[in-house]
């Protein structure tokens, strides 16, 4: 059809195998990631998807298993199991901080939307040390999605959430996906989002 073009992965993934030491973790896993799509990466424990995660946020290592859509340098921001906060620095210090890395950062008014639907906008100018474990992980989220990236990888975001921050959580996912690509681990089978999402499988990776 005239006109139409075939989308360009953000990311593509081709035969990549991880062993740490002698135990083979990742086994010739393949993938692509699009834009405006979420990929979320499920498999039993011991299966590799946090290590798959790491493995794309240090692509350098890998001569030919990884090919981004930008080139050599894409632009990736990353939530793991450690927060990535300092916690002796209040939430607004942080974005500031995270801001002054970052290169692309979401504009202020962006920041106070998101921070007032986590409860947080009253809280920002206190340290994160007097945060409890969920507020935490709100914070982290904003911190993970403030930088304006070509992929976001995003290791359990929900946990700790509870309902009304789950929901909350998913929001932001749904309106940062949507520009954007992101690769999503998540235990949970009813995890949904209302964007284009495919699941990659590693379950045969931990057998």
């Amino acid at each position: 059809m005239a006109g139409s073009q075939t989308p360009v992965p953000v990311l593509e993934c081709s035969g990549l195998f991880y062993n740490i030491g002698r135990k083979s973790v990742l086994k010739n896993v393949s993938f692509s990631v699009f834009p405006g799509e979420a990929l979320l990466v499920r498999g039993r424990n011991g299966a590799g998807k946090t290590t798959l995660l790491k493995s794309v946020l240090h692509y350098g290592k890998f001569s030919t298993e990884f090919r981004f859509r930008k080139g050599p340098k894409p632009k990736i921001s990353y939530l793991g199991h450690e927060l990535g906060l300092y916690t002796t620095l209040s939430l607004e210090e942080n974005l500031e901080y995270f801001r002054g890395i970052s290169g692309t950062f979401r504009d202020p008014i962006w920041i106070e939307t998101w921070l007032k639907h986590f409860r947080l906008w009253t809280r920002r100018m206190d340290p994160v040390s007097s945060f409890s474990r969920g507020m935490k992980q709100k914070a982290a989220l904003v911190r993970a999605l403030a930088p304006i990236s070509d992929l976001y990888l995003l290791d359990e975001p929900l946990t700790a959430l509870d309902g009304e921050g789950a929901w909350a959580a998913v929001s932001l996912l749904e309106s940062v996906c949507s520009e954007s690509a992101m690769m999503l681990v998540t235990h949970d089978p009813n995890f949904a989002l209302k964007v284009k999402t495919r699941v990659l499988d590693l379950g045969e990776n931990s057998r």
